[in-house]
């Protein structure tokens, strides 16, 4: 059970939180709110729990930026991190996949597409003339454009 002086504290941190919008204010409000409900039977004054629920928070912020100090990202530039060679692939074929406008022939087809397999090849393997092979391979892409731009119209 809550005292009455941490449960207003917490009621008066919650409402404080609302009222913020900048991140470090957000996080050392909500160390604070951690702080006070592990002292749940605390009876002090509510003032003097939120000043020193806040002080606290401050010194622990503090020490971590002491400990790993904060370094700004690249603006304009790429992010820190791996980029995944086959990302555009991997993210085509699982668009194709999903799509209900495509029939199944022409997902495969895209799939074989994307994989990089070209016309010749499809051809031999489907057992057709190049000729035919090339204009499904048309009619697919045109209907996979059609479909691509209803699904993101500002792409």
């Amino acid at each position: 059970m809550m005292s009455d002086a941490v449960v207003t504290a917490v009621q008066q941190l919650q409402a404080q939180a609302l009222r913020t919008s900048d991140a470090y204010g957000l996080e050392r409000i909500e160390r604070a709110l951690d702080e006070l409900i592990r002292k749940p039977q605390d009876d002090k004054p509510t003032s003097f729990l939120i000043r020193s629920a806040l002080g606290h928070a401050y010194e622990t912020i503090e020490r971590r930026k002491a400990i790993a100090p904060h370094t700004e990202l690249p603006v304009g530039g790429q992010e820190p991190g791996c980029a995944e060679d086959a990302y555009d692939e991997i993210e085509m074929c699982a668009w194709a996949s999903a799509e209900p406008g495509l029939k199944e022939a022409d997902r495969t087809l895209l799939t074989h597409l994307v994989l990089g397999r070209d016309a010749v090849t499809l051809a031999e393997q489907e057992d057709v003339p190049v000729a035919r092979m090339r204009e499904r391979i048309s009619r697919c892409r045109r209907q996979a454009r059609q479909l691509w731009a209803q699904v993101s119209p500002a792409a």
